[in-house]
């Protein structure tokens, strides 16, 4: 088998196709692949006999290419864990490998900020009246890493965000009375310890609704 670089030619936004002839016996056929400018700048192509290296190293930045814009496409309909991210677009076709480089190059580029995003997404836990440990499982859930779990943890802890006083509100708006009889106050502190509040939390909350 033969391969040779029969065309290099500039398209749209900085891109180039380039455009392969293999000949395997008596059978030929041509190959174009869409690519980065700055891609090919790195791989050095010029025109003439080329390898199957080159070609597979051409066709693995090509599919490079139209992952990292997939990815693009699917952050623009909301924040996405690196590891959320690989698995939508392997989802679309994409190889383990390809979808990892994409979400890597994301990141590098700040299209992907894992912990920023976990933060906005511990945020929006805390709007629904959501206590800590179950913010914890719908991060994990989202494919967030421990770390920025944990960071995103730390950094709602520095907003002085009051658990006591959010799980207090989801009373408030959810449970119509207060519960007197010590069984349907345990039913109560267990419903709520399903939204992720702890008991010394619900107890805390418990007190400051009997004081109003």
């Amino acid at each position: 088998m033969t391969v040779t670089l029969i065309r290099l030619s500039a398209r749209e936004e900085d891109r180039v196709a380039v455009t392969f002839e293999i000949r395997s016996g008596e059978h030929t056929h041509i190959e174009t692949f869409v690519v980065s400018a700055f891609r090919v700048a790195d791989l050095s192509l010029c025109r003439g006999e080329s390898t199957q290296e080159c070609y597979d190293a051409v066709s693995m930045v090509a599919q490079l290419d139209q992952a990292v814009e997939k990815g693009l496409h699917l952050l623009g309909y909301g924040s996405s864990s690196r590891r959320a991210l690989v698995r939508k677009l392997t989802e679309r076709g994409f190889s383990q490998e390809i979808a990892a480089a994409a979400a890597e190059e994301l990141c590098r580029q700040g299209y992907l900020n894992e912990e920023a995003q976990a933060v906005r997404e511990a945020e929006r836990c805390v709007e629904k009246l959501w206590g800590e440990k179950r913010i914890v499982v719908a991060l994990r859930a989202k494919g967030y890493s421990s770390e920025s779990i944990k960071r995103a943890l730390f950094t709602i802890e520095d907003e002085e965000v009051d658990f006591e006083e959010v799980c207090a509100e989801r009373i408030r708006r959810y449970m119509r009375e207060l519960p007197s009889d010590p069984r349907e106050r345990q039913k109560w502190m267990a419903a709520l310890s399903r939204y992720g509040f702890s008991a010394s939390q619900i107890r805390g909350a418990l007190n400051r609704l009997f004081c109003e």
